[in-house]
């Protein structure tokens, strides 16, 4: 909350909506078992899953954490990380997509994290089709979730900042 007072100047948790989510970028956000609304979330989840004559393509899922979750377990791309390095990634992910959208990178970042080049191609070629979240309580983490979700034009589409989850 206090990252997105800083970032939107409220102090709020915006609604998530993974059924509209191409590409979805989780670290160590459970959204499938215990984070925020995982009944909800799990819903909009399969429905990006399954494959009909409507939808031709299913939604690729990377998750980074320390831990093997229910969400991690599901994930296309599961990455093993120190949760002492889930800041770092973050902050390597937002460079990789700074770079691309010609903005400042930050200093800091971790190289050699599988699968985080590939989640940001991924991410850039879904932009505002795509969701990136964690888990962390930590503002400056949060803060560059905030940047990346906003190069990635996700506000008004998967992040819905009008409806706060209360």
């Amino acid at each position: 909350m206090k990252a997105n007072e800083a970032s939107f100047g409220t102090a709020f948790i915006p609604s998530y909506d993974f059924s509209k989510a191409n590409v979805i970028v989780s670290f160590s956000a459970d959204f499938l078992g215990t984070w925020l609304a995982p009944i909800e979330f799990a819903r909009q989840y399969a429905a990006t899953r399954r494959i009909d004559e409507d939808h031709r393509e299913m939604s690729r899922h990377y998750q980074f954490e320390a831990n093997l979750s229910l969400t991690g377990a599901n994930a296309d791309y599961r990455t093993p990380i120190r949760a002492s390095q889930s800041g770092l990634a973050v902050a390597q992910l937002y460079n990789l997509i700074a770079a691309k959208a010609g903005k400042g990178m930050i200093s800091g970042g971790i190289e050699g994290v599988a699968n985080l080049d590939k989640a940001a191609e991924d991410l850039w070629a879904n932009r505002g089709r795509s969701l990136v979240v964690s888990r962390s309580n930590h503002k400056a983490t949060q803060t560059l979730i905030n940047g990346i979700n906003d190069m990635l034009g996700n506000y008004g589409t998967t992040i819905l900042p009008n409806l706060p989850v209360n």
